[in-house]
C-alpha cells in the first residue's frame, strides 16, 4: 500500500465533528449496537489525564478521518491504556500499525514502560496484529448481562451499617474507598479527588447514581451505577452499568457486597431501567460468583495484552 494512501498526526481541536462522524459510520457499519453522541465523546476526551492534542493520533485520507489511536497515560503506574479504530473501508492496509506504532513511540517518550490493550474475543484481525506487534496476552474479563425485568430483587434486611447515596461534596470519601477496595487489584492506577469529581458528574453518571455503604459515618462500600441513553432501545432507550464496586477488605465476608449491588439494581430499576451490563475479572472468582448469583450471566469475553517498552 502506498505511503500517500493516508497521513498520520496528532489530533487537534478542529478536528471534533469529522472524528465524531467517522465514530458513528464505525458504529453503523460494524453494527456494534452503540451509540454515540457529542456529549459523550466530548466527555470521554475531557477527562482530566487525558491530552488528546499530545496523547491521540488520527490516520487521514483528504480531509477524512479513518483511524485512530489514543494511549492514556498513567505515570503512576508508568503504564499506557492503548484504543485503537479503522474504518471498515480502510482495514487491512496498514493503518493500525502505524498508528500504534505513533502511540507506542509517545509513551516511550513519556517514560512509559509497559502497554496494554483490551480487545474483543471476537476481533481475531485485531489479536493478531497485537501478537505481531509483540503483545502478549495477560488477563481475561468478562462482560456480563442482566435483565432486571426476568428477576424479584430482595427487599433489603437489617443490619449495623447505613446504605446511602453519595452526597454532591463528597468525592474525597468515594475517592478513599475505591483506591482501598482495589489497592491489591489488577491493573488498578489510583484516583485523586479532582478525578472522582469529573467522572460522577459527567452526562452518565450522578453522585446520586453512587450507593455508599457507612458504618459509624466511616465508609466500607459502594455500587456505581451508571446510565446511558442510547437510541434503539425500550424502556426510554436507556442501558444500566454496574461501573465500580466494591468494599473495604476489612469488612468482606459479610454480605455487604450483595447489599449494596442489590441496592443500586433497585435504584436502576426505579428508574426505568431493564438491561444491566457489567465487566469482571475473569480471575476473581469471588466477585464472578456474587454477580452471578444475584442473575447475571456471561455473554462475552475481552481479553488484555501486553507489551514491555525500552
Amino acid at each position: 500500500m502506498s505511503k500517500n494512501y493516508f497521513k498520520i498526526r496528532n489530533y487537534c481541536r478542529a478536528d471534533f465533528d469529522n472524528y465524531l462522524q467517522f465514530h458513528i459510520e464505525v458504529n453503523r457499519l460494524d453494527r456494534s449496537g452503540r451509540s454515540v453522541s457529542k456529549q459523550r465523546l466530548a466527555e470521554d476526551m475531557g477527562h482530566p489525564n487525558f491530552h488528546p492534542e499530545n496523547d491521540l493520533f488520527v490516520a487521514e485520507r483528504g480531509s477524512r478521518i479513518i483511524g485512530y489511536a489514543g494511549a492514556f497515560l498513567e505515570a503512576a503506574l508508568k503504564r499506557a491504556i492503548l484504543e485503537c479504530m479503522i474504518h471498515p473501508h480502510h482495514r487491512k492496509k496498514g493503518i493500525a500499525t502505524e498508528l500504534i506504532g505513533r502511540a507506542l513511540r509517545h509513551a516511550e517518550a513519556a517514560s512509559i514502560k509497559v502497554a496494554q490493550v483490551c480487545i474483543s474475543e471476537f476481533n481475531l484481525p485485531g489479536k493478531t496484529l497485537a501478537l505481531r506487534l509483540g503483545f502478549k496476552f495477560i488477563r481475561l474479563f468478562y462482560e456480563l448481562n442482566l435483565n432486571l425485568n426476568d428477576i424479584r430483587l430482595p427487599d433489603p434486611e437489617p443490619s449495623e451499617y447505613v446504605i446511602r447515596r453519595l452526597e454532591p461534596d463528597e468525592a474525597d470519601k468515594l475517592t478513599y474507598i475505591q483506591n482501598r477496595t482495589f489497592a491489591d487489584s489488577w491493573g488498578f492506577n489510583p484516583n485523586t479527588p479532582d478525578e472522582i469529581a469529573y467522572r460522577i458528574n459527567l452526562s452518565s453518571s450522578s453522585p446520586g447514581n453512587i450507593m455508599m455503604v457507612y458504618l459509624k459515618n466511616q465508609p466500607i462500600g459502594y455500587c456505581w451505577t451508571r446510565i446511558f441513553a442510547e437510541k434503539g432501545l425500550a424502556a426510554g432507550g436507556a442501558r444500566g452499568e454496574i461501573h465500580m464496586l466494591g468494599v473495604d477488605p476489612s469488612y468482606r465476608g459479610k454480605g455487604i457486597g450483595r447489599d449494596v449491588l442489590l441496592a443500586g439494581l433497585a435504584d436502576l430499576k426505579s428508574k426505568g431501567v431493564s438491561n444491566v451490563e457489567l465487566t469482571a475479572d475473569g480471575e476473581e472468582p469471588v466477585a464472578l460468583g456474587l454477580y452471578e448469583s444475584v442473575g447475571f450471566e456471561r455473554c462475552s469475553r475481552n481479553e488484555w495484552y501486553e507489551k514491555k517498552l525500552a
